[in-house]
């Protein structure tokens, strides 16, 4: 049977690991330095916890980064030091939100290990993994995670390169994200003009598939916005790099990043993780007044 590591179980990765569970792999995980959060979800699973990444290693053949793309690099050199500690090579899957630049960055710390190393991305909502989400895959090892995990976890193959199922996350995502953050920027002004309920009204009226996808994914930001203005970052340098236009990538970023800060979810406690609306945040930001800039 074979044995899975999630680095870490938060929202997509304790989601994940139920499908695989649900299947008959073995999962396990280790949750040294994580936060509290991400405890609760793991015990809401049957997730084995082990002690160290090192024990993680030592038991699991392939594991699964699923963090926020600043620690990416940290996580594959934690991974490379067990390697070496263990003599153990799992196969190592970077399934971040990061540019292809970091996914290459990640692959140069994974390389002198041994171990086999994919690019992947997951592209779908956490509450929804078996149903919903489809895991991108590219790398020399690509058909092989298709022939062990397909059956559980939706996949689709992009090719043999490292960097591919990042640049399709990347692209992808900046898509969903800047519709948000354009929606959070007209809503604002519409507030203070007077007229934001008509407005909505008309959004709903001409453009009714674009609101159906905002109506669940708006209530998502006040727990999300500061990762994800992390991830427009990624999006934004993998474009400069390969010299595309940047513009429209950073302004999402520094208005998820507004957004961010305000922390919402600490805020508003009573509401939780999930008791927002596309009304609700659209308010919260009118009223705190984070999008309008002072004189």
């Amino acid at each position: 049977m074979q044995t899975v590591g999630i680095l870490y179980p938060g929202d997509m990765g304790h989601g994940v690991g139920r499908v695989l569970l649900e299947d008959g792999f073995n999962v396990v995980t280790t949750l040294v330095g994580r936060s509290e959060r991400t405890r609760r979800l793991c015990a809401s699973t049957a997730i084995a916890v082990l002690d160290s990444m090192t024990e993680v290693v030592r038991h699991a053949d392939m594991i699964l980064s699923i963090i926020p793309p600043t620690a990416a690099q940290t996580v594959a050199t934690d991974f490379a030091a067990a390697v070496r500690e263990t003599g153990r090579k799992p196969v190592f899957v970077d399934a971040n939100a990061i540019s292809p630049m970091t996914a290459q960055e990640v692959g140069t710390i994974i390389a002198p290990t041994g171990a086999p190393y994919l690019d992947a991305c997951i592209v779908g909502p956490a509450r929804d993994v078996r149903g919903r989400c489809i895991f991108y895959v590219s790398g020399s090892q690509a058909r092989l995670f298709e022939e062990q995990y397909g059956q559980s976890l939706r996949t689709h193959l992009l090719g043999d390169q490292i960097g591919q199922a990042s640049a399709f996350k990347m692209v992808f995502s900046g898509l969903n994200k800047g519709l948000a953050a354009l929606l959070f920027e007209l809503t604002a002004a519409a507030q203070d003009f007077g007229f934001l309920d008509e407005l909505l009204h008309r959004y709903q009226v001409l453009l009714p598939g674009v609101m159906e996808a905002l109506e669940w994914l708006v209530p998502t930001y006040p727990m999300h916005a500061a990762r994800r203005a992390d991830e427009m970052a990624e999006l934004a340098e993998t474009l400069e790099h390969y010299r595309f236009s940047s513009v429209m990538a950073r302004g999402t970023q520094q208005t998820l990043g507004a957004v961010g800060q305000l922390r919402l979810a600490e805020r508003d406690p009573e509401r939780g993780e999930h008791g927002w609306t596309l009304r609700d945040v659209v308010d919260a930001l009118a009223r705190e007044g984070a999008l309008k800039r002072r004189a």
